[in-house]
């Protein structure tokens, strides 16, 4: 019988060694990736408590003013902050009423007297029935400050 040389049939250390590197570079790569996601998706979570702190304070403060307005009281300038209750104490919240003043209104000599009384007026008038309500809830994300802003009118009517 004749016999054929018998050739090694399995993979050399090198080749093993390559691939391992590969797949412990690609491995690497996928948990920087999974990494980045649980970053992103923390944020998103605090982002939608924020929001929805935020809501819930901003429907308070209307109601409480629609109350004094039924009382005839509607504040010029007012201001508060304070923290929110457990479980959610690390948010703040910063709340500033405020008169909304609008430019005077442009004088031209094409619009005549009449006009320029009647924009002064409106102006007047809207500064003394229309305030701005700006919310800002804050927190703490990896030590840095982040924050959401809410503006909305009220008007006395």
């Amino acid at each position: 019988m004749n016999r054929v040389p018998c050739k090694n049939m399995g993979f050399t250390l090198i080749e093993i060694m390559v691939s391992v590197a590969i797949l412990s570079i690609s491995l690497i790569a996928l948990m920087g990736f999974s990494g980045n996601t649980l970053i992103k998706s923390g944020r998103a979570e605090q982002m939608t408590i924020a929001v929805m702190l935020a809501r819930q304070k901003m429907t308070d403060i209307e109601l409480e003013l629609q109350k004094a307005m039924k009382k005839n009281e509607f504040p010029d300038e007012k201001s508060e902050d304070g923290k929110f209750d457990e479980p959610y104490e690390d948010y703040t919240w910063a709340m500033e009423i405020r008169r909304v003043e609008l430019p005077p209104p442009v004088q031209g000599d094409e619009g005549g007297q009449i006009q320029g009384m009647v924009a002064k007026q409106l102006t007047k008038e809207i500064s003394k029935t229309v305030r701005e309500l700006k919310l800002t809830v804050k927190w703490d994300e990896m030590d840095d400050e982040q924050s959401v802003e809410v503006v909305t009118h009220i008007v006395k009517l």
